[in-house]
């Protein structure tokens, strides 16, 4: 196979594990996809927003919009949104869209590609959680050693007002 060989680019795309896929600017169409994207024939209705998260509109206010912002910017960007596979489960995706210009400097595709980082988020979650756990003990066990230390002062008090030693030290 040689890079003259139909399907050359197809076949090497193809060979990455992640979703990758070219997207028109103005029609927000998929113009090109590997097959890691799970989309099919891609045909006149399959955009970005259709495939990736089953929504008639682009991005809005839930997800920043890589297109959007590569429009405004004309700068790769990196951002994160909720993508659902194809039997409608819902996947954190990290999202990179790059801008591809024309021979005039002209915005005419994005490139965007993405990877799942759903097993990372929970794992963030699960630790995030524990943390919670832990500092709300830490701060029980150190209100509890601060009760103590003062019932020792108070005890080491009364101790002195019965003309005793004090005890602790307090």
């Amino acid at each position: 196979m040689t890079e003259n060989t139909p399907g050359f680019v197809q076949k090497i795309i193809d060979s990455i594990n992640h979703p990758f896929y070219v997207i028109d600017v103005k029609t927000y169409r998929i113009v090109f996809a590997n097959k890691a994207c799970g989309f099919g024939e891609l045909d006149e209705n399959a955009t970005c927003h259709v495939k990736t998260h089953k929504s008639s509109m682009p991005c809005a206010e839930e997800h920043i919009c890589p297109l959007t912002e590569v429009k405004k910017t004309r700068r790769a960007v990196k951002t994160e949104h909720i993508h659902y596979s194809r039997d409608g489960e819902p996947k954190n995706m990290e999202v990179h869209g790059d801008p591809v210009f024309d021979e005039n400097g002209n915005l005419v595709m994005m490139i965007e590609y993405a990877f799942d980082v759903t097993e990372r988020r929970k794992a963030e979650e699960g630790l995030t959680a524990k943390l919670y756990a832990l500092e709300k003990h830490n701060k029980i066990m150190l209100g509890r050693e601060k009760r103590v230390l003062e019932l020792k002062k108070e005890i080491d008090g009364l101790l002195v007002e019965l003309g005793r030693q004090p005890k602790y030290g307090a």
